[in-house]
């Protein structure tokens, strides 16, 4: 699927996007990944949802039927940088639960990777699950 130099540069690229975030989560107080495990456990669930309400906020930028402009074909293109933003957001919030998670680039690379190659064994047979 991906040769070991593409996954390197994947491993590093993830492994600095975590670091941005460590930097500033310990520099604004957010370092949970050092709390008890029921601290860890409260703040990943809550992070988690954070990153599922940025995700809705992303989605709906092109989805408020009752304001003009936003369900035009169009409204991607247009939302594209309020949508980013969003989506950044969200990010910001998952790589805070991967950090709390105690996760590295490298295990986000091959987690993907694992499920990415399930995900395409799917498609070429129906009889393991999803299409």
């Amino acid at each position: 699927m991906i040769d070991d130099e593409s996954r390197k540069k994947v491993k590093e690229g993830l492994n600095v996007l975590l670091l941005l975030q460590k930097k500033f989560q310990e520099e604004n107080g957010f370092d949970f990944w050092k709390e008890s495990p029921e601290k860890k456990r409260d703040m990943f669930v809550r992070v988690l949802f954070a990153a599922i309400d940025e995700l809705a906020e992303a989605g709906d930028e092109v989805n408020r039927w009752w304001k003009k402009g936003y369900k035009e074909p169009e409204a991607l293109e247009n939302k594209r940088e309020d949508i980013l933003e969003e989506m950044i957001d969200a990010l910001h919030f998952y790589l805070g639960a991967l950090l709390i998670l105690g996760v590295d680039g490298g295990d986000v690379v091959d987690a993907y990777l694992k499920k990415n190659k399930v995900n395409f064994d799917r498609q070429k047979d129906k009889s393991l699950g999803y299409v």
